[in-house]
């Protein structure tokens, strides 16, 4: 092969860790530390990935902070363990013991020792090591560790963190600055973030401040060093895996990394790609660099569909420079002087990333070549803002005293949060009196510019105490939050998918300050930039026409069966009040369609009032029959809402115009149930059997086959006992269960996939938010894991054209 890298070092290269499950560790992006905001020099990479990430074998640092770091020195053979599976962590180092990790740490790190060790005229070192004592005598030489006096060393005394600041910020300014590294003559500590360092030495206050720049250190609390404390082998392998990143070490072999962990999406939707800059690096089993090696590099959206049978690389491969896909050529990129390859890549897709090299015209296979390989996800970008609160779903009122925490979340098109920092927001507060009358004027408004910290979120929190001694008082906060930056492509959103751009209904003249339902209002005044959330704080009496009514069930489906008293499930209605607090003593009645489910109990037994603890009220029953049923259950009450003011004493009682209020009307006022049965060994169904329920976990599809022609929504007589309308037809429609595994075949549309797309597609969504695929046909399915299923999903009919 052509260039500085022959057989020889290649064979070395292989033997040093390329192998296949060389998966890196993308280390934190640099300019800010997410975790210390005050650390402004951090390293951009890692020296601790690659092989150097592999498992040591010490059985006493497995779940320990150091573990990765010890794993790490491990391999560069800074610091081995006391025994082969045994590092002894929480024991403390002293000073001949740091002069050997250092001066082992300098070879990878590009610090040059001199050729000979120097006599310093330490004479309190004869009783070392001759390695001990040449470690002592060159790092005292290059003024990285000196001595204790003009004649001793003092070998045996423990290091303590603030000496160990010391040597590190020494070591570092002797180091050779690697890609990502800090600049050592650019480094001006700003922050003064320990509280106890100030009557430390000024030596090691000084290098203490620069460690934490650096990232070295993050202190053993957020504001306190411990500069006294010595230091254990646990903290010796932190700080120094961290002075490495800054440096030229990386491990032996061939590595890759990136400037950051994820990808994310710009633009209008949130999926225009990002550019990601990678680092190769090739350093042979001594750790040094080395220059000129070529490297192939190809990526792949899609792994499965990357190579085929034979290993070799398939349709599913880019080749990201050179002139042939995965072929070492002539035209492929290669290392530098520092042993680093750095690339661009655009990723606008989850992305797998592979580095490989050997003599010109090798060709990759999967199944034999070495390679170094990064996974890096691709996130959608900010396209939205969500705004919610702790309160729960149908709460509208808080009690006094009671705080309630708002949260503006950046988002993408999913709902996914995205970690943008710095969305600046106005947030308007409008805090009306509880007495006020109508139209009188707000007690105190204010408005501030906010903005979002580096997870992409604003916190507020709001608490009111009662303005009035007397009851029946309310207070109100009305929130207007405006995003600043008009053109940033992000809008106030709720996350239900509707169009940003359609507003909806702005509120009439004078409702404005009078919308406070606790409820999230987007796109007020026709701006989609703006949201109004309105919230309240009463002691009133809860009002009974507010409460309101949820039906739950344990499972959505239960597989039909005769055995023993059948097949069981449970139901729970429970009842809250306007503060979410729960309602006791609401008598329910429960209903169903299924003649052989829950209507089949007596209506005494279907009758019950909910608790006081919690408001609910739970019916359990069981179904009797293998025939594949779907069942609609119901529940029902009433509720007296008091309207007239008298007592029962008085004369002129009114009370005659107090009303009885039906709840369980809405959509959470019923719930459906399936009941399937098992499908038989041959099924086959066809392309009107429609999916309900899909439990990838277990394996499991739930489809009904429509008989009836009632539509899925249609809600019981309230005024009846028994809800089903008698022309209703959908009580003859079926529920039946397939369960799948990867011995079965699988298609979507027309395409054959793999079970991990199958399972993919059956999850997927349409632009509405509804399922994708809901149509499901079955050919010689069995539920025996030796017999090959044939399960294809596919997309609805589509509508008919519109006709004139």
């Amino acid at each position: 092969m052509t260039g500085l890298l022959g057989r020889k070092c290649l064979a070395v290269l292989a033997v040093l860790g390329l192998i296949a499950a060389l998966l890196a560790v993308n280390p934190r992006q640099a300019t800010a530390d997410a975790d210390n905001p005050d650390v402004d020099n951090p390293a951009e990479y890692s020296a601790c990935v690659g092989a150097a990430a592999a498992d040591a074998g010490f059985e006493d640092t497995e779940g320990i902070s150091g573990e990765d770091a010890i794993n790490c020195l491990a391999h560069y053979g800074i610091a081995q363990g006391r025994t082969e599976t045994m590092f002894s962590p929480r024991e403390t180092i002293s000073r001949w013991q740091m002069a050997l990790f250092l001066s082992r740490a300098a070879g990878p790190a590009g610090v040059i020792l001199p050729a000979s060790p120097p006599d310093n005229g330490f004479t309190d070192i004869g009783a070392l090591s001759e390695d001990a004592q040449a470690a002592a005598n060159n790092l005292a030489s290059l003024e990285i560790m000196v001595g204790t006096s003009a004649t001793t060393f003092s070998p045996n005394t423990s290091v303590t963190r603030g000496s160990m600041a010391i040597m590190l910020d020494a070591f570092h300014r002797k180091a050779a600055r690697g890609e990502g590294g800090a600049d050592h003559t650019k480094l001006s500590p700003d922050d003064n973030v320990f509280t106890d360092i100030t009557n430390a030495p000024r030596n090691e206050y000084i290098a203490i401040r620069r460690v934490y720049e650096l990232g070295i250190t993050k202190g053993v609390t957020e504001t306190l060093y411990r500069p006294t404390q010595a230091v254990t082998r646990e903290q010796m392998a932190l700080f120094i895996s961290r002075t490495l990143a800054h440096t030229v070490a990386r491990p032996a072999g061939l590595s890759i990394q990136a400037e950051q962990d994820t990808a994310t999406g710009s633009g209008t939707d949130g999926t225009e790609g990002e550019e990601i800059t990678f680092i190769i690096s090739a350093r042979n089993d001594e750790f040094q660099a080395l220059t000129d090696v070529p490297v192939d590099v190809f990526t792949s959206t899609d792994p499965d569909t990357a190579f085929k049978e034979d290993g070799t690389c398939d349709t599913g491969t880019t080749q990201r420079g050179g002139a042939a896909k995965c072929e070492v050529d002539r035209n492929d990129e290669r290392t530098g002087t520092e042993g680093d390859l750095v690339i661009g890549v655009s990723i606008d897709a989850d992305t797998t990333i592979w580095a490989w090299t050997g003599d010109v015209e090798d060709k990759y296979d999967n199944d034999e070549t070495t390679s170094a390989m990064l996974e890096i996800p691709f996130q959608k970008g900010a396209t939205k803002l969500l705004v919610s609160h702790d309160l729960d779903d149908d709460q509208t009122k808080m009690k006094f005293g009671r705080t309630v925490k708002v949260t503006i979340q950046v988002a993408d098109e999913d709902n996914n949060p995205v970690a943008k920092e710095d969305v600046e927001l106005t947030i308007s507060q409008t805090i009306r009196a509880a007495a006020a009358t109508e139209g009188a004027r707000p007690t105190n408004s204010s408005s501030n510019t906010q903005k979002t910290d580096a997870s992409g979120k604003i916190e507020l929190s709001f608490t009111q105490t009662d303005p009035s001694t007397s009851d029946d008082t309310d207070a109100t906060v009305v929130l207007v939050i405006t995003d600043r930056n008009a053109a940033d492509d992000i809008v106030l959103k709720d996350g239900e998918g509707e169009d940003p751009g359609a507003v909806r209904a702005a509120p009439g003249e004078g409702q404005a300050e009078t919308r406070n339902d606790g409820k999230v209002h987007f796109n007020e005044a026709e701006n989609v930039n703006m949201v109004r959330m309105g919230l309240a704080w009463s002691d009133s009496d809860a009002n009974a026409a507010n409460h309101t009514f949820k039906l739950t069930q344990r499972d959505e489906y239960t597989i039909a069966s005769d055995e023993g008293s059948g097949a069981g499930s449970s139901v729970t209605a429970t009842v809250i009040n306007e503060y979410g607090e729960p309602v006791g003593g609401v008598s329910i009645l429960f209903n169903s369609n299924d003649e052989d489910g829950l209507s089949a109990l007596d209506a005494d037994k279907r009758t019950g009032a909910t608790g006081a603890r919690n408001g609910a009220r739970r019916l359990a029953w069981s179904r009797d029959t293998t025939d594949g049923g779907i069942e609609t259950i119901f529940g029902t009450t009433s509720v007296v809402t008091q309207v007239g003011d008298c007592l029962d004493s008085a004369d002129d009682c009114s009370e005659n115009d107090d009303k009885t209020l039906a709840i369980g009307e809405n959509d959470d006022g019923a719930v459906v149930h399936y009941w399937p049965a098992k499908a038989d060994d041959a099924t086959e169904t066809d392309e009107e059997d429609i999916i309900v329920i899909r439990d990838v976990e277990n394996k499991t599809i739930v489809f009904k086959t429509i008989k009836g022609e009632c539509p899925d929504d249609r809600k019981d007589d309230p005024d009846t006992a028994l809800p089903m309308n008698e022309e209703c037809t959908e009580t003859d429609d079926t529920s039946s269960i397939a369960v799948y595994d990867d011995n079965d075949h699988f298609t979507v549309g027309t395409q054959p996939v793999t079970l991990e797309d199958f399972e993919k597609e059956l999850d997927a969504k349409n632009d509405d938010g509804d399922p994708k695929y809901d149509r499901i046909e079955l050919v010689n399915y069995s539920d025996t894991a030796s017999e090959v299923s044939s399960f294809t999903i596919s997309e609805p009919p589509a509508d008919p054209p519109a006709t004139s």
